[in-house]
């Protein structure tokens, strides 16, 4: 039988660190004072076998008899309103994909069925394609949005302006499947190299608008050139990362945060 134990929290950057103790992963939901002392006062069962552990992909507290991430969502959402979704066969769905994220920027409502086609495909194009470019969902509350944002992890050049892409972020409408189908269509894309032309996807995608910022074209030595990706060069004082970044290198980005000031006019 598997044990209980006290968590322990932290306060960090607006949200609260969970630390099961006997977890190798930290737990995550937003700060308030009534949520801090919710998750004060539960409890989480604790795996005491390596196959216990596999087993517990979200934590689940027995005093309220809830996962985690029911917690955080019937806090924003209310219980009631949870329940009478699942009724109708929707699910709490992890836009990460991480059972232990439960901010509710990762939590959001999604038919059973959808979710398991999105780990058929859009979960395993995207994390594939994390090499390349890392593309996250946020469920947006403060102002009812959602956003997407694409980190780009190697040289990945706009085909009309010809600039190497740093980052960019998508805003939509309170619509999960929406973006949830652009975005598969947006990850496919760029696994498979295909140019990026932003008036066109003005045209095939129903963002509302969009943040583009490009990479610094930085002038490599020769030796610089040779150097491979991750590597950091110092240019005019400051440290830079070569982009072409691989999963084994320091500099690969894996997600840039969302701005929840942003909405739509």
């Amino acid at each position: 039988m598997d044990k209980k134990e006290q968590v322990c929290l932290e306060v960090w950057n607006d949200k609260i660190s969970i630390n099961i103790i006997g977890m190798e992963k930290l737990a995550f939901v937003d700060y308030t004072p009534e949520m801090y002392d919710l998750i004060k006062n539960a409890r989480f069962r604790i795996p005491e076998t390596e196959e216990a552990k596999e087993k517990y992909k979200y934590p689940y507290s027995n005093e309220y008899n809830k996962t985690l991430h029911q917690i955080s969502f019937d806090y924003y959402f209310g219980e009631e309103f949870r329940k009478e979704a699942y009724k109708k066969d929707y699910i709490i769905e992890h836009l990460d994909n991480d059972g232990f994220n439960c901010s509710i920027s990762n939590l959001f409502l999604l038919k059973k069925i959808k979710n398991t086609y999105k780990g058929w495909n859009f979960d395993k194009v995207s994390e594939e394609s994390k090499h390349i470019a890392a593309l996250k969902i946020y469920h947006v509350l403060e102002n009812r949005t959602f956003q997407i944002t694409i980190a780009f992890n190697e040289e990945y050049r706009n085909a009309h302006t010809g600039k190497s892409l740093g980052e960019v972020r998508l805003l939509y409408p309170y619509n999960y499947e929406i973006v949830l189908q652009d975005a598969e269509q947006i990850i496919e894309a760029i696994s498979n190299r295909e140019n990026i032309n932003f008036e066109r996807w003005k045209d095939i995608y129903r963002f509302k608008d969009i943040r583009i910022e490009y990479a610094l074209e930085l002038d490599l030595t020769e030796e610089e050139k040779k150097q491979p990706p991750g590597t950091l060069v110092m240019k005019d004082g400051r440290f830079y990362i070569l982009i072409g970044q691989t999963d084994t290198s320091i500099g690969l980005i894996t997600s840039i945060p969302y701005d929840k000031n942003w909405s739509i006019k």
